[in-house]
């Protein structure tokens, strides 16, 4: 049998197709009799439609050519309301679609024009007019706060229709209110700083499409997700029908950064619309209705305040966090989880507030939670290495703990040392002078930052079906999905590995909610999860052949030699060589797992203009095992690429007066993307996964916009605390003795 696979730069198994056009995405499936749908959106904040226009409206249109069908709150059958379970924690809206005529956001679906074509379709949804009763919106957090709260209204109540949204969500007290050490704040060098961050979009290259179609009273769904068993649930609690007749088909994902993890409205509005037409439905969201319609990363607005003593040990950290949510879902960006355990505090005190604003729903997006916060917390780290006259990487040594604060248990695997010392090794660190303005090039400023990155390792239980067939080519089949990250190519690596097989043997199958069971495709656990599931199915194949070869004296090295073996097996054999195991999760009383990494970057600022250009990055990250150094560090340099975009250039275009789409969202380019140094400590952590891997999707955005800032200063003297860090920023008329805050 092959020798090891896994470790090996193996290029991607569907990339050929890719570049050639073969690959197909949801939008892409050919169904006959196709139908195609538009969907109508709100354009005031808050408030309701008249039963009257809403009708007329509905009428103008269903006349106009081409039109089958106009979906609306007046003919919607009952949709039902989703289990706490799947709206407590999770971004899915407790409102079902359509459910009444209030407006709670800009661009609330209203309705789903159905024809014959898209053009006749789109003519159609832009003959939808409505009259609006408005009523006031709130669009802010300070909204929310400038406002009392109802007293006949709880805390995390949600009413409808007349509902008003000016309270705050209730939190999770243990994970999110966090307080430890000594109740007053102790005396010693203290930086205390404001910092906010913009709504972000996902802005993948593929649009959300869905195609529903009804056979009888059984659904099949193309659809551009990455949980199609959670959708599936979803659908299925909204539709009142039973799992068993729900299929979920993702061919392939063209990328989601989160927008794909969760059932949006549209997919449940397919799916009525093709039940009333009784012909399958085509629906593909505008690039605008993206911004609307599949969730974004809050703002936030974050108070972050360190504390420490002569020698720069930290004797205190606060971070509070204000963020928002819609009024139709509860989600919580969990802002303030990194400073419970990154650097050694005696006292910490950690605090979220999130209100309910007339907006659409976010959601997790690549880095939920540490993106924002490492952000905040690493600026400040930067603010107190001056402070205290301590070079930044000196104090993130001096102040690294050997455990996890909060529980005191130790760590599976912990690096971070070694990601700092080789980081500034490799990016000549030692040179950097520590004064503000001190390098120049070419009639420009020179600045050189650096932040610590940090995400969980996580992995959730994943069964895996294995199926031999006569021709000897070995089957492996999970539902979950390629997102572009190279997933199929990484579980064959795997299957490989574990079976003894050729990697040409082997095929990989994704994307259909047939196979057996997996989670979301999402939170850095898909590698550590499915790969376990692949692993132990891998394994114990091989384990049965080797048992039923022990008596004939063969051996198998190909497809062909075992084709022989199974056409001498037979049946018995075939039978032998397929079935489905189940992995669980990690185990919940080791060591704790989390991700670490180093970021070191060079930035040119032209200060002129304005412009900030980032021209070197050095990234040594510790994420375990790392299965192919080729997709790994593809990963990381998209992970830094997305944080480059979200400290310079990215921002949700909102009209704070209404609340609709203004403007131009702008993401980064290759021209906008610096030298790469990408490195891997490659640690093995068994103790997460029996592969020993851990998540490597988000860690490479985690802590870039912090090392981007502090960069900035170094380079300018400027301390940017609010994100992005535009050009109309770095123009203002600048007074040093204000950038430092004591």
């Amino acid at each position: 049998m092959t020798s090891a696979r896994v470790g090996r730069a193996v290029d991607r198994v569907e990339g050929r197709d890719k570049v050639t056009g073969a690959a197909r995405y949801a939008a892409d499936t050919v169904v006959d009799g196709v139908t195609y749908g538009v969907l109508v959106q709100s354009v005031i904040a808050h408030g309701r439609i008249t039963a009257e226009s809403m009708a007329a409206a509905a009428n103008r249109a269903g006349a106009a050519p081409g039109v089958l069908y106009v979906l609306t709150p007046l003919n919607c059958p009952p949709l039902q309301l989703l289990p706490e379970d799947l709206t407590w924690d999770l971004p899915f809206e407790r409102r079902p679609p359509l459910s009444d005529l209030t407006v709670q956001y800009s661009g609330q679906h209203l309705a789903l024009v159905v024809a014959d074509s898209s053009e006749n379709a789109t003519a159609a949804a832009a003959l939808m007019e409505f009259d609006y009763v408005p009523e006031r919106a709130q669009l802010t957090v300070d909204d929310v706060l400038s406002q009392p709260v109802p007293a006949d209204e709880k805390n995390g109540q949600i009413r409808y229709g007349t509902y008003r949204p000016d309270h705050f969500v209730k939190l999770d007290e243990e994970k999110l209110q966090d307080r430890r050490g000594p109740a007053d704040e102790p005396a010693g060098t203290k930086v205390a700083a404001r910092f906010t961050t913009a709504a972000n979009a996902h802005y993948p290259i593929e649009l959300s499409s869905t195609i529903a179609h009804w056979d009888g009273d059984h659904l099949t769904v193309y659809d551009s997700t990455r949980w199609i068993t959670g959708e599936r649930r979803a659908l299925a609690c909204y539709l009142g029908i039973s799992e068993d007749r729900i299929r979920i088909l993702s061919p392939l994902v063209g990328g989601a950064f989160g927008s794909k993890s969760f059932l949006w409205m549209h997919v449940v509005l397919c799916a009525v619309a093709a039940r009333a037409v009784d012909r399958p439905v085509k629906l593909v969201l505008t690039r605008n209705q993206m911004f609307t319609s599949t969730g974004h990363r809050p703002r936030t607005d974050q108070q972050v305040a360190l504390v420490a003593d002569a020698h720069g040990g930290i004797l205190s950290t606060e971070q509070h966090t204000l963020t928002e949510t819609s009024t139709v879902a509860h989600f919580c960006e969990p802002v303030g989880l990194s400073a419970r355990f990154l650097y050694q505090s005696p006292r910490l005190v950690v605090s979220h507030n999130v209100a309910r604003i007339n907006a659409p729903t976010p959601c997790f997006m690549r880095g939920p939670g540490e993106a924002p916060g490492l952000f905040a917390l690493e600026v400040a780290m930067d603010e107190l290495a001056y402070a205290t006259g301590t070079d930044p990487v000196a104090l993130r040594l001096d102040n690294d703990p050997a455990c996890d604060q909060p529980s005191g248990r130790p760590w599976s695997g912990k690096h971070l040392r070694e990601c700092y010392l080789q980081g500034a090794e490799l990016f000549g660190w030692a040179h950097r002078p520590a004064a503000p303005r001190s390098l120049h090039r070419n009639g420009v400023q020179v600045g050189w930052g650096m932040s610590t990155a940090s995400y969980p390792g996580r992995r959730m239980p994943a069964d895996c079906r294995v199926d031999t067939t006569p021709d000897g080519r070995i089957r492996f089949a999970v539902a979950t999905h390629e997102i572009g990250t190279g997933v199929r190519t990484v579980m064959a690596q795997v299957a490989a590995d574990a079976t003894g097989m050729p990697l040409r043997d082997l095929i990989v199958e994704t994307g259909d909610s047939l196979f057996p069971d997996a989670p979301y495709s999402g939170a850095s656990q898909t590698t550590a999860t499915v790969g376990s599931a692949v692993h132990r199915a891998g394994t114990l194949w091989r384990q049965r052949l080797q048992c039923w070869l022990s008596g004939t004296g063969r051996a198998v090295a190909s497809a062909a030699e075992l084709s022989e073996v199974l056409a001498a097996g037979g049946t018995a054999l075939s039978e032998l060589l397929s079935f489905t195991v189940s992995s669980g999760g990690r185990d919940e009383s080791g060591p704790l797992s989390q991700s670490f990494g180093a970021h070191f970057c060079e930035v040119e600022v032209d200060e002129q203009i304005g412009r900030v250009s980032v021209t070197r990055w050095v990234a040594v990250m510790d994420c375990g095992r790392v299965l192919n150094p080729k997709l790994a560090k593809n990963q990381i340099m998209g992970g830094i690429t997305f944080g480059l975009g979200m400290a310079l250039m990215e921002r949700v275009p909102c009209d704070g007066r209404t609340g609709q789409l203004i403007g131009e969202y702008y993401v980064p380019t290759h021209a906008d993307c610096p030298d790469f140094d990408i490195t891997f400590i490659d640690a093995p952590d068994h103790a997460l996964s029996p592969i020993g891997v851990r998540g490597i999707g988000e860690i490479g955005t985690c802590g870039v916009p912090a090392a981007i800032a502090n960069a900035i200063h170094h380079a300018t003297g400027r301390r940017s605390r609010d994100l992005p860090i535009t050009l109309e920023m770095l123009l203002q008329p600048f007074d040093p003795s204000t950038e430092e805050t004591a």
